[in-house]
């Protein structure tokens, strides 16, 4: 009684509830085994047997104490100070890999009054003094026609053939340099008029200049493991008043795993360094002088050239250095 911390019962409310004192101990037994007590029963007849030891009264088995539960906002703080840390700390720092250097020019607009073939040439002797053995060019290698209404009066050339064989014949042309390019909107219209693809007419006559693509197209730079994705892109539409606006959308808007490393991007005849978002983006700016079209829209021509030289590290670009030769900004 005193180990259920319950009043002893007198003997008549054992034989009440009971009907003996058998009955009691019988009761009491179940009680304490519930319990979890095993208990050991001996009569006042039996002096013979010894008292009960410790052993015989085993007392209940105890579960370990349950763990607080975690306040929420220790929780919530916890998972903050996390991911910080993982954008924060950056493993794997190393700048071996492997070196890439190439030219690159943009919008050169041949058969165009205001093409700027001295500076093109001027390009290529550079890229030639260098050691540069890959060029690559990111549309609007002609001038092409009926683009706006008036158009026809800032050609050098009239018509598709015209202005390949232009193209043709005064695009430099340096032992060793190959020049890999593609087709933007103005070479399109050749297309949208006459049914007529100027980049592979070009590539047939000069093979130093290998047309890629139309609009955009990749290329895999480096050797082995230490590989990177170029895009060479002419995108449609104008600019806008930010110059880093578009380049930024685009890649923005560029599905999850389909990013290149490397974005050469043409079109807006403008000239900047964007790393964004895990690509290193370059506008090409031009080799054609500001248009009477372009000065009465107020847009502006950043006439020049680059170099570019990047490490190629395990499937990333591990450092990357940019030299731009403006000319008229």
């Amino acid at each position: 009684y005193d180990r259920l911390e319950i009043e002893k019962p007198s003997r008549w409310m054992i034989r009440q509830n009971f009907g003996s004192w058998e009955g009691a101990v019988f009761a009491a037994k179940s009680l304490l085994n519930e319990q979890g007590i095993r208990v050991t029963v001996r009569s006042k007849w039996d002096d013979e047997r010894p008292p009960p030891s410790a052993q015989d009264i085993t007392p209940p088995e105890t579960e370990p104490p349950a763990e607080p539960e975690p306040d929420p906002e220790v929780l919530r703080l916890t998972q903050q100070i996390q991911e910080l840390t993982r954008y924060v700390q950056t493993t794997n720092l190393h700048l071996a890999g492997v070196k890439q250097k190439f030219g690159y020019v943009s919008d050169s607009h041949g058969g165009s009054l205001y093409a700027d073939w001295p500076l093109l040439n001027f390009a290529y002797d550079t890229f030639e003094a260098e050691k540069i053995k890959t060029v690559f060019h990111s549309g609007d290698i002609t001038e092409g026609i009926k683009m706006y209404k008036g158009h026809e009066f800032e050609l050098e050339v009239q018509g598709a053939d015209a202005q390949v064989n232009m193209v043709s014949e005064r695009y430099p042309n340096k032992k060793g340099i190959t020049t890999y390019f593609i087709t933007g909107n103005h070479d399109r219209s050749f297309w949208k008029h006459g049914g007529t693809e100027i980049g592979e007419k070009i590539t047939k006559n000069r093979p130093d200049l290998v047309h890629i693509g139309h609009q955009e197209a990749d290329m895999t730079i480096g050797e082995k493991d230490f590989t990177a994705t170029i895009r060479l892109f002419h995108p449609d539409g104008g600019s806008a008043y930010a110059i880093s606006y578009q380049p930024q959308k685009y890649i923005s808007a560029l599905p999850s795993g389909t990013k290149p490393d490397i974005l050469l991007i043409g079109h807006y005849h403008k000239a900047e360094i964007l790393p964004f978002r895990g690509v290193y983006a370059v506008q090409g700016g031009t080799l054609q002088s500001q248009t009477p079209f372009m000065r009465g829209r107020t847009l502006a021509a950043v006439v020049g050239f680059w170099i570019l030289e990047v490490v190629v590290g395990p499937n990333r670009i591990v450092r990357a250095k940019s030299e731009f030769f403006p000319v008229r900004t």
